[in-house]
């Protein structure tokens, strides 16, 4: 049941109480319409603006997390976004700490993650320059937000925060910036009101002449491929039964893996860390109809804009009108949600008794699903004293000690490059990664709030020590809140992913050495329990997943030869062109003399 859904008697209720219009203050008005709206947790950090918001939490009994910036907060609110397919809410102070979530929430954009971003206005005119904190916090957030909405008093707190609320999930689901004043959620401040019925607005409804078009498309192919994206998280069973009831092969966006688990015969398993961008674009080029089911087509997405998606063979269905024509024009769009359209074209193709097609036949999909998991350009690195000392044999193991479920996260950087590659995501919402902002920092808070969003369910993140460097206190809110956490962290010393970057590109690493933490000392210094991979790396696994509490695995990683050669060869090419441009320039010399606007002064 969503946040919105409630059944006919409830509904009658709580008209009964709205119609009461019992006096109630700011905060106690906040707090009811947060928990109405279905806000049961917060992620952020209180402060001297916001003490009434968080005494109406407080009151609203909705469990606040306290993070330990509001950068992480506001990726934990990320996190529980994507996880829950709801709301993820942030609380910070104006000023500084609106300033720091900045970043979480252009993170939220790209992400296509409905964030609630609660703060107070900046410091009021007074007729003085240069007040405490001031900023124009409006105008900072309009080119990220999707909206920004302004509370002054108590009676617009109901209103103001459902319509907030409704946009951020609405559409293609993104963050929203409500400014509430301190006056509003004062204490002291009773008003003769009670929070209204949300309505629930994010249902564009399904436009009938272009559903019908769209049926007799799909009942007249005879190869079609399905394309998924987060967008269709929420209709993962419909998807299936549509790809096994036409016989279709899946290919899904990377925020959409897992939506049909990828050990399916139908499944594709394509990511652009795997490579393969040629040959799923010959695959696509033999399908006569591709359905693109909530796919923005961004860069990560479109595999950065080299998928070739034929327009006259291309349906689009998603419940952002402005993602309908963005990057690759379709012969056919359908505003709404993919959840109604599956529905909608099962039941037109049951009633049809249309079977599955055997244009592509078993061998074309599995010859596909066999072929090697490619590099996608990268080089990969050892896994220093385990039994496999490879990324793919560290995350098979993973993949092995993992309940189907799981939730990966990760942060940015080579590791999730590596685990892109590696890991098999069998279950919708079953990977988490910063997407097309690709922030470094977000996987371990992340993890945090797809914790607490589903904690049902096994979270495990995996980190670079450099994202680590950067985030890693955060394992004290998991252990203050009690979560059961794993956290890898790949200890290499470098920011390995830029250092690959650097020697292909000039030969040699610059800026790019750590100075780590030995990461046994640092787990006990924060209370959570360590663990070093080495041996089988299997059953330790296991060990640290199925153990309570929060855990913290030391992977070693090393160069592998393909890496020291790489690194050999480039030092070489830039030795060479060193050499060459030296020898060039002495010619030149002899040949002309010295360089224009270096002559003897005797000379000028």
């Amino acid at each position: 049941m969503g946040p919105f859904d409630v059944s006919g008697g409830e509904r009658h209720r709580r008209a009964a109480a709205a119609t009461s219009r019992r006096a109630v203050s700011g905060a106690e008005l906040l707090g009811t319409t947060l928990a109405r709206l279905g806000v049961d947790c917060v992620f952020g950090l209180p402060g001297m603006q916001n003490l009434g918001l968080y005494e109406a939490l407080r009151r609203g009994a909705i469990r606040t997390v306290l993070a330990s910036q509001e950068l992480a907060a506001a990726f934990m609110a990320n996190g529980y976004a994507r996880t829950s397919g709801g709301v993820g809410v942030l609380a910070t102070v104006p000023g500084p700490g609106f300033a720091c979530a900045l970043t979480g929430l252009a993170e939220a954009r790209h992400d296509s993650a409905a964030v609630l971003h609660i703060t107070t206005p900046p410091p009021r005119a007074s007729g003085r320059r240069h007040p405490l904190q001031a900023l124009d916090q409006a105008a900072i957030a309009a080119p990220i937000v999707k909206g920004v909405f302004d509370i002054e008093r108590a009676q617009e707190i109901p209103g103001v925060l459902g319509e907030a609320h409704a946009l951020a999930v609405g559409g293609e689901p993104g963050p929203v910036l409500v400014q509430i004043a301190e006056e509003a959620v004062a204490d002291g401040a009773p008003v003769a009101h009670e929070a209204p019925e949300p309505t629930d607005d994010r249902e564009p409804p399904l436009d009938a002449a272009a559903l019908r078009q769209a049926v007799a498309l799909v009942g007249a192919a005879r190869r079609p491929l399905l394309f998924a994206g987060q967008g269709a998280a929420d209709a993962a069973a419909e998807l299936r039964r549509l790809a096994e009831l036409l016989g279709a092969p899946v290919l899904t966006t990377l925020s959409g893996r897992g939506i049909l688990p990828e050990d399916h015969p139908l499944a594709l398993g394509f990511d652009p860390a795997r490579g393969g961008v040629d040959a799923l674009n010959r695959l696509i080029a033999s399908a006569d109809l591709v359905i693109a089911l909530g796919c923005k087509l961004g860069h990560t997405g479109s595999a950065g804009f080299r998928l070739r998606l034929p327009a006259e063979r291309l349906i689009r269905v998603d419940a952002e009108r402005a993602n309908l024509d963005a990057n690759y024009s379709a012969r056919l769009a359908v505003h709404g949600r993919v959840e109604a359209f599956l529905a909608d074209v099962l039941r037109s193709l049951d009633a049809s008794a249309r079977g599955p097609s055997d244009h592509w036949g078993a061998d074309a999909v599995a010859a596909w699903r066999a072929r090697p998991a490619g590099t996608g350009g990268l080089p990969e690195p050892a896994i220093r004293g385990i039994e496999s000392d490879t990324p793919a044999g560290l995350f098979a193991a993973l993949r092995r000690a993992l309940p189907r479920d799981a939730i990966l996260v990760t942060d940015s950087g080579l590791h999730q490059m590596l685990a892109r590659r590696h890991f098999p995501v069998l279950a919708p919402r079953g990977l988490l990664c910063p997407s097309d902002f690709q922030s470094m920092g977000f996987g371990l808070p992340a993890a945090i709030g797809a914790a607490l969003a589903a904690p049902e369910r096994t979270v495990v993140a995996v980190v670079g020590d450099g994202g680590f460097t950067m985030s890693g206190l955060e394992l004290l809110t998991a252990i203050r809140e009690r979560l059961r956490l794993t956290v890898l962290v790949f200890n290499d010393g470098w920011l390995n992913l830029i250092r690959l970057q650097q020697y292909a590109a000039h030969g040699h690493a610059h800026a790019t050495r750590l100075r780590n933490p030995d990461f046994e000392t640092f787990a006990s210094a924060v209370g959570a329990r360590y663990i070093r991979l080495e041996g089988d790396a299997e059953p330790r696994l296991y060990a640290a997943i199925r153990g309570r509490g929060v855990t913290l695995v030391d992977v070693t990683v090393a160069d592998s030869p393909v890496v020291r050669t790489l690194h050999a060869k480039a030092a070489a090419r830039e030795t060479i062109r060193g050499w060459l441009g030296g020898r060039l320039s002495a010619r030149l010399k002899q040949w002309f003399g010295h360089p224009a606007g270096h002559e003897p002064a005797a000379s000028r």
